[in-house]
């Protein structure tokens, strides 16, 4: 097993890597990893990537097609396959037929990923595991947030519950509010941050991600 770089995964993560390397080790067809953007799906394929010793890194669609079979992984990993066409999938699958033995695919991508499979018989009758990527617990918020708050702030009892709802829980949105909860910590005589801090942030979030 390869050495782990990345950060360390929530709950739901280790629970979809965990599913994808199942399905992906039994060799061939497909393993669907699906969920909202921010939750992680190219963190968890990362890690694959990492801790299994036939794969590599993840490539685009047209990277491994432009491979000869012969020198193919026995795990192929497509990120953002959302943005495919059932047509260039297929093709993918096929591709990955031709290399003995047959090697695994694992596509990651949002929602529309579930509907471009079910266009194409091939595709759906290659699937092998459908691992959805849910947001992260109040527990996994706080990791997140105690890894990038400074030592001296400190979150008022309203404050974590505050980041969880407003971040919905999904990793990407929660490590953008605590980066900016780090700066405005810094900037209080206290270091106290407060629910209403928090919302405040979010509203200055808000605009910048629009």
């Amino acid at each position: 097993m390869k050495a782990s770089s990345s950060p360390p995964l929530s709950e739901p993560q280790l629970a979809a890597l965990a599913k994808a390397a199942c399905g992906a080790e039994a060799g061939g067809g497909i393993v669907l990893l699906v969920g909202p953007a921010g939750v992680g799906k190219s963190t968890v394929i990362r890690t694959l990537a990492e801790q299994q010793p036939v794969a590599d890194r993840p490539r685009s669609l047209e990277e491994w097609l432009a491979e000869a079979p012969a020198r193919l992984p026995a795990m192929l990993l497509v990120d953002d396959a959302h943005l495919e066409t059932e047509t260039d999938l297929a093709r993918l699958l096929a591709h990955a037929r031709l290399r003995q033995p047959e090697a695994a695919v694992v596509l990651a991508g949002q929602g529309r990923l579930f509907t471009l499979v079910a266009r194409d018989t091939r595709l759906e009758q290659a699937i092998r595991i459908r691992a959805v990527l849910l947001p992260g617990s109040q527990s996994d918020t706080q990791r997140l947030v105690e890894a990038a708050l400074p030592a001296a702030a400190r979150l008022a009892d309203d404050a974590l519950p505050a980041m969880h709802e407003l971040a919905g829980g999904v990793p990407a949105a929660v490590s953008r509010l605590a980066d900016l909860a780090a700066v405005v910590a810094g900037s209080c005589p206290d270091g106290l941050l407060t629910a209403a801090d928090i919302e405040a942030i979010h509203r200055r979030l808000s605009p910048l991600a629009a």
